[in-house]
């Protein structure tokens, strides 16, 4: 384990990540860097709610709900009413399909970007433009723009995106909001802002709002909070709006026990801080043995990269998952590349190990 991995460890350990018991084997079969998930886990804070599980599993959410939307509020300094609570940020995006889109509507969203809205707009009948993402993999908001028009119900910016990892400056947004069209719709995902580190182009829409009724940004509980498997996220906006969007929305579709998970999260601050550091750490050290093997990767502001093996692609996904080493699968989009999830240095360096098992990148023909 190289220096920078030993230490990022260490600051999670400080922060109460929870640690195998002693004795027990650190890695787990398969090797999860699917998923964009946190490897380390929840806080020992969110692990103690865990633990009074069976105590309340037997009721349904009462005050959890208001408890949560309350911090939820006072952390972006909005009123309690700009709070949607959803089954993950995925709720978020079917909510936003149901509401906004469907028949002769039309859904504007780079490409790729994260898939999901896009599913949820076909299902409901709507058109799905995609505009390919730019050179510098940042949303070609003016070519968006250009396909905006009457029929355009929502425009979808997720940024950091997925599975580029890659940025677009808040000013170019922010330009591109002005210029569309009144009617239409904004949903911003910031499923990834904890993990931009300080960025002269990046601002999210929640720690400095941007006075437009029409936009909505979501976030999750599934990355830094590491409560992917509690399903939880929320949207933020005009209270307006949110009504639109929790018109079709099922009724205790959250758990009491996530709810209560979630709250518990948002109080750890200090867990948080750790894991964005710790992430910072984990993503350079990735990026220095990207180097050290001559191998390629996008620049990254998430906890993924989008990594070029300079091999075939669908070999080299192929090669890891007999080897018990789980990633993203090709796209269609970027040939060349699959999405690598941060893992801890641990399994980092089982990665690794099962990569440089490949034969040298010369001896293979592309």
């Amino acid at each position: 384990m190289t220096g920078a991995a030993a230490q990022s460890l260490n600051r999670l350990s400080f922060a109460e990540v929870p640690r195998p018991p002693q004795g027990t084997s650190q890695l787990a079969r398969p090797i999860l860097l699917d998923h964009n998930e946190n490897a380390y886990g929840p806080s020992k804070k969110v692990l103690a709610v865990l633990r009074e599980a069976p105590s309340i599993g037997n009721r349904y959410p009462r005050q959890e709900y208001d408890i949560l939307r309350g911090k939820l509020a006072a952390l972006h300094t909005v009123k309690e009413e700009q709070i949607l609570l959803g089954c993950g940020s995925s709720e978020i995006l079917r909510l936003a399909a149901t509401a906004f889109l469907g028949p002769g509507r039309q859904l504007v969203q780079a490409s790729p970007t994260y898939e999901s809205l896009g599913n949820f707009a076909r299902s409901v009948g709507a058109e799905v433009v995609d505009v390919p993402l730019t050179k510098m993999y940042e949303h070609d908001l003016g070519a968006m723009l250009a396909r905006a028009g009457k029929s355009t119900g929502l425009v979808y910016i997720c940024n950091p995106n997925n599975p580029t990892a890659s940025l677009t400056p808040r000013k170019d947004i922010e330009s591109f909001l002005h210029k569309l069209p009144g009617s239409v719709t904004v949903l911003i995902d910031e499923a990834y802002s904890h993990f931009v580190s300080p960025h002269l182009g990046y601002t999210s829409f929640l720690d400095h709002p941007f006075d437009d009724p029409r936009l909505v940004v979501c976030r999750t509980f599934s990355k830094v909070y590491g409560l992917a498997g509690m399903r939880i996220g929320y949207a933020v906006n005009a209270p307006d709006l949110l009504r639109r969007l929790s018109a079709s929305q099922l009724r205790y579709g959250i758990s009491v026990i996530s709810a209560k998970a979630a709250s518990a999260a948002v109080d750890d601050a200090n867990y948080v801080r750790a894991a964005i550091k710790s992430n910072s750490d984990d993503r350079q050290e990735f990026m220095n043995q990207v180097n050290a093997r001559m191998l390629r990767a996008l620049d990254s502001h998430a906890n993924f990269a989008m990594m070029n093996p300079v091999r075939p692609v669908d070999m080299v996904v192929d090669h890891l998952k007999k080897n018990n080493v789980l990633v993203a699968p090709r796209i269609p989009a970027m040939e060349k590349y699959f999405r690598v999830s941060f893992g801890t240095p641990d399994e980092m360096q089982e990665f690794w190990r099962v990569m440089d098992l490949l034969p040298p990148t010369g001896k293979m023909a592309m």
